[in-house]
């Protein structure tokens, strides 16, 4: 906070010089002004830029696209990574079809998985209407049968 006020004391000086002498000041002068060494001045010049807004068309024309049109995003994956990323998914239905609907239910909760919030075995208990305790055994069973499967091997594969 104290940076940008700084920062903003600097810029307004400068605006303030180049008013008045009508052209830019030297890092010294902004100094003398301000009461500030040449060097903070020259930081505050160099580290300040400006500011950008994201919405506005890069080529100042109306219609014209934006920085957001630009700038990637993670739903912008590589083609590869998008195709990983379905085969895991794809191997992991898979390998949750050997467990019972109950097994796979606690699982998705506690982990997260479907692209829901994980869930505490608490919360999991409330949900399904079980104890916690019961709720941490059926989460506990599910992971040894799963160890146990065949396309453990498979999955290895996506941990590198």
């Amino acid at each position: 906070l104290n940076k940008v006020g700084s920062y903003n004391k600097v810029n307004e000086a400068y605006l303030t010089f180049v008013q008045e002498f009508e052209r830019e000041p030297t890092h010294e002068e902004l100094a003398e002004m301000l009461e500030m060494k040449p060097k903070e001045v020259a930081n505050m010049l160099k580290g300040g830029g400006r500011h950008l807004s994201v919405d506005a068309p890069l080529s100042g024309e109306e219609g014209d696209s934006t920085m957001l049109d630009v700038i990637s995003t993670e739903q912008d994956m590589s083609p590869d990574l998008n195709l990983m990323e379905q085969s895991l998914k794809d191997e992991v239905k898979q390998g949750l079809s050997i467990l019972s609907p109950r097994e796979v239910e606690v699982l998705s909760a506690y982990y997260g998985l479907n692209g829901h919030k994980a869930l505490t075995l608490e919360e999991i208990g409330e949900l399904y209407g079980l104890t916690r305790e019961r709720v941490r055994q059926i989460k506990e069973r599910a992971i040894r049968r799963l160890r146990k499967s065949y396309n453990r091997n498979a999955l290895k594969s996506y941990l590198g």
